[in-house]
Protein backbone atom coordinates (compact mmCIF):
# COMPACT_ATOMS: atom_id res chain seq x y z
CA UNK A 1 0.00 0.00 0.00
CA UNK A 2 1.03 3.57 -0.36
CA UNK A 3 0.88 6.54 1.96
CA UNK A 4 -2.14 8.77 1.37
CA UNK A 5 -0.67 11.62 3.41
CA UNK A 6 1.14 12.92 0.32
CA UNK A 7 -1.15 15.91 -0.09
CA UNK A 8 0.31 18.17 2.55
CA UNK A 9 1.36 20.44 -0.29
CA UNK A 10 -0.20 20.11 -3.74
CA UNK A 11 1.95 21.45 -6.55
CA UNK A 12 0.53 23.43 -9.45
CA UNK A 13 1.66 20.65 -11.79
CA UNK A 14 -0.42 18.11 -9.86
CA UNK A 15 -3.45 20.41 -10.08
CA UNK A 16 -2.93 20.88 -13.83
CA UNK A 17 -2.70 17.12 -14.37
CA UNK A 18 -5.78 16.63 -12.16
CA UNK A 19 -7.80 19.05 -14.29
CA UNK A 20 -6.82 17.14 -17.43
CA UNK A 21 -7.84 13.79 -15.91
CA UNK A 22 -11.07 14.69 -14.12
CA UNK A 23 -13.40 13.48 -16.87
CA UNK A 24 -11.80 10.02 -16.97
CA UNK A 25 -13.76 7.08 -15.58
CA UNK A 26 -12.56 5.20 -12.53
CA UNK A 27 -11.31 2.33 -14.71
CA UNK A 28 -9.36 4.72 -16.92
CA UNK A 29 -7.79 6.37 -13.88
CA UNK A 30 -6.80 3.02 -12.38
CA UNK A 31 -5.13 1.97 -15.63
CA UNK A 32 -3.32 5.30 -15.95
CA UNK A 33 -2.14 5.11 -12.33
CA UNK A 34 -0.75 1.61 -12.74
CA UNK A 35 1.11 2.44 -15.97
CA UNK A 36 2.45 5.85 -14.96
CA UNK A 37 6.00 6.47 -13.81
CA UNK A 38 5.31 10.08 -12.78
CA UNK A 39 4.69 10.68 -9.07
CA UNK A 40 2.82 13.94 -9.85
CA UNK A 41 0.52 12.02 -12.20
CA UNK A 42 -0.18 9.42 -9.50
CA UNK A 43 -0.80 12.13 -6.88
CA UNK A 44 -3.32 13.80 -9.19
CA UNK A 45 -5.20 10.53 -9.69
CA UNK A 46 -5.34 9.89 -5.93
CA UNK A 47 -6.63 13.42 -5.41
CA UNK A 48 -9.42 12.80 -7.93
CA UNK A 49 -10.48 9.64 -6.12
CA UNK A 50 -10.48 11.50 -2.78
CA UNK A 51 -12.66 14.25 -4.26
CA UNK A 52 -15.05 11.62 -5.63
CA UNK A 53 -15.63 10.43 -2.08
CA UNK A 54 -13.48 7.30 -1.95
CA UNK A 55 -11.96 6.48 1.43
CA UNK A 56 -8.23 5.90 1.84
CA UNK A 57 -8.87 2.17 2.18
CA UNK A 58 -10.95 2.07 -1.01
CA UNK A 59 -8.31 3.99 -2.94
CA UNK A 60 -5.63 1.64 -1.71
CA UNK A 61 -7.65 -1.38 -2.81
CA UNK A 62 -8.36 0.11 -6.24
CA UNK A 63 -4.76 1.06 -6.97
CA UNK A 64 -2.79 -1.80 -5.45
CA UNK A 65 -0.74 -3.84 -7.89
Amino acid sequence: MFNLNIFNKISSEVLTIKNDLELNSENQLITKYKTSTSEDYKKAIILIFKERGYSALEIGQLLEN
